[in-house]
């Protein structure tokens, strides 16, 4: 064999064996672009998921090439059984839907290999459609429904049509031939359904909790407990309905970030539903920045008494860092050294926990001729209406920036500041 026959060969080998990786999508990372807006943690979480996104999901299956699929797979799945398993390197799908992380829109990428450099946990089931089984994989955590493989529906389950479900009051409805013997329970438990107002909301505000699709397949529910439970799971707040339609109201406290709602629906022979069908986490939205004001009195140490009182808007830096800015004037009642003046003041605070702030920086004091004063303060919470203002106790230290050790360029202050 000459020299260009050799190379020849050896190319198209190459090609030959390559081209089944060429082909495919390599995938390396998880969760850049997920399908679900919330983490998919749990089997409830992701039948949740699949409950609410139905209209997005539909349009998945349209693009995927398989719309005749959806009415199936959506039929199926809340009997479908979900096993949690690992997915390792190199392991194929057929197809994985996505959202577009600066659109919204959902997309799907056709042939794709698990290129990561370990393995990632999912949820399996399996949709039985057209004389086929389809197997789907779910990532937990991000929610990209994926087409894994399409395989041989097995022969039990061939002989019941694709939209019949199989229950002892039904089986009437089947011709003879399929019927399948399906052992008659004593009782099947109800399953809840639950959707919440909102899944982020201000503390002292009220969200509306709604199980009115919850149902029972062989009874009827006769009550739904809900209860609220903060980040330390303890219990807050517990309400019992025993009148459709099951819709409760709670006020959200100002005392933790996160807050856990639980429903469990009761049927009529007393069988309850799974915890996990309705627990869903609700996170407190953090205070993004508002009007303040401050009034209180002042003492210079060369002494002379003062009242003050300023007005001003904050805003955040980040979680528990922000800016200020006051605007307003001490007025001299007592004491012959210095003068009245009007203040012009940027500070910067930092909340140490959810009460107690300490934070400094630079005034303007216009009497005695004009200075810039340096400030420091401490702000301690001593009073909320929740969602709506929260006074702290502020104590405040300023003195002239060229003059520190003089009598009087110093004064401590002592008041209240509200936040609106």
């Amino acid at each position: 064999m000459n020299r260009i026959s050799f190379l020849l060969l050896s190319t198209y080998l190459v090609m030959a064996c390559a081209s089944d990786t060429f082909a495919a999508v390599t995938l390396k990372r998880l969760g850049t672009s997920p399908f679900s807006l919330t983490s998919i943690s749990s089997e409830a979480g992701l039948r949740n998921m699949v409950e609410e996104r139905s209209v997005d999901l539909r349009i998945a299956f349209a693009k995927a090439g398989s719309p005749e699929l959806f009415p199936g797979f959506l039929a199926q799945f809340h009997r479908a059984k979900i096993d949690s398993i690992q997915i390792g390197p190199g392991e194929r799908f057929k197809w994985m839907l996505f959202r577009n992380k600066t659109t919204g829109t959902v997309k799907v990428i056709s042939d794709v290999i698990w290129a990561g450099k370990a393995a990632f946990g999912a949820f399996k089931f399996h949709i039985n459609a057209r004389g086929q089984r389809y197997e789907f994989i779910v990532p937990v955590g991000c929610g990209n429904l994926s087409l894994k493989s399409v395989g041989v529906l097995p022969k039990l389950a061939s002989v019941i049509p694709d939209k019949v479900e199989v229950v002892p009051e039904r089986i009437a409805l089947l011709p003879q031939k399929d019927v399948i013997a399906v052992p008659r329970s004593a009782n099947q438990n109800p399953i809840c359904k639950m959707r919440l107002s909102s899944s982020k909301i201000n503390c002292g505000q009220a969200i509306t909790v709604d199980a009115t699709s919850s149902r029972d397949p062989d009874g009827s529910i006769s009550e739904i407990t809900f209860k609220m439970l903060d980040a330390a799971n303890l219990l807050i707040a517990e309400k019992i309905d025993k009148e459709a339609p099951f819709v409760q109201k709670f006020t959200i406290p100002c005392k933790s970030s996160q807050y856990t709602i639980k429903a469990v629906a009761i049927d009529n022979k007393k069988s309850q539903s799974s915890p996990d069908d309705c627990t869903q986490t609700i996170r407190i939205a953090k205070r993004k920045g508002g009007l303040v004001a401050g009034v209180g009195l002042a003492r210079q140490l060369d002494p002379s008494s003062y009242v003050f009182g300023r007005v001003g808007y904050e805003v955040s830096l980040t979680e528990k860092l922000y800016t200020m800015a006051l605007a307003g004037g001490f007025a001299r009642f007592d004491g012959n050294d210095g003068d009245s003046a009007f203040t012009a003041d940027a500070l910067l605070n930092y909340y140490l926990t959810e009460i107690i702030f300490v934070g400094g920086g630079i005034g303007l004091w216009s009497g005695d001729n004009g200075k810039t004063d340096l400030i420091l303060d401490i702000g301690y919470l001593v009073h909320e209406k929740p969602g709506s203002m929260k006074t702290y106790l502020l104590l405040e230290g300023r003195c002239e920036a060229d003059d520190l050790i003089s009598n009087n360029a110093s004064r401590l202050g002592l008041g209240l500041l509200f936040q609106f």
